[in-house]
């Protein structure tokens, strides 16, 4: 089943809500929720502008940005840890999601909230989706563990928190390799 009723009832949007928002005839609608008929392009587009996701979330691809934003919090909450396999000069293997979005937040003076939700999130991480790997779960056919998802999220943030200078170093590193 695609994600229309889904997204339909999280908003608390009654099938009449539907028709008057989208001008979709309400029986069309029900029609596309439980599979019996299937949008054209164009209409699958406007609805994912319409639910603010993508064309392919609407088809049972890839997460949502609100369930990556979820799973940066719970990284955040949890302490989330990453392990891996470090050449010098760093020491530590393991990487603390915590630590990571602090420092983050500490270089581009960014005040975290004692109770973080969805909407700090949203406007404070945003460019996460710049990259391109956290980019790709919004489309994937694949299935990602919330582990991995958290991991690639925080490669991101840790990513972005590096000094630009630093960036380019790596960059051109890895592109001598």
């Amino acid at each position: 089943m695609n994600r229309l009723r889904e997204l339909r009832e999280a908003k608390k949007y009654t099938l009449d809500d539907i028709e008057k928002k989208t001008g979709i005839n309400r029986g069309t609608y029900n029609n596309y929720e439980s599979g019996k008929t299937s949008p054209k392009e164009p209409t699958w587009q406007a609805l994912a502008n319409f639910f603010n996701v993508s064309v392919d979330y609407l088809k049972g691809y890839g997460y949502s940005k609100d369930y990556i934003y979820k799973q940066l919090n719970d990284a955040y909450k949890e302490d989330y840890l990453l392990t891996f396999e470090l050449e010098p000069p760093f020491t530590s293997p393991f990487i603390s999601a915590r630590d990571e979005i602090k420092n983050y937040c500490k270089q581009n003076k960014i005040s975290i909230p004692k109770d973080t939700d969805l909407d700090f999130w949203k406007t404070n991480f945003n460019f996460i989706f710049k990259d391109k790997s956290v980019n790709r779960l919004l489309t994937t056919k694949d299935k990602y563990s919330d582990s991995d998802i958290k991991e690639l999220i925080i490669n991101a943030i840790y990513w972005y928190g590096l000094n630009p200078h630093t960036r380019e170093l790596v960059n051109k590193l890895s592109h001598n390799s």
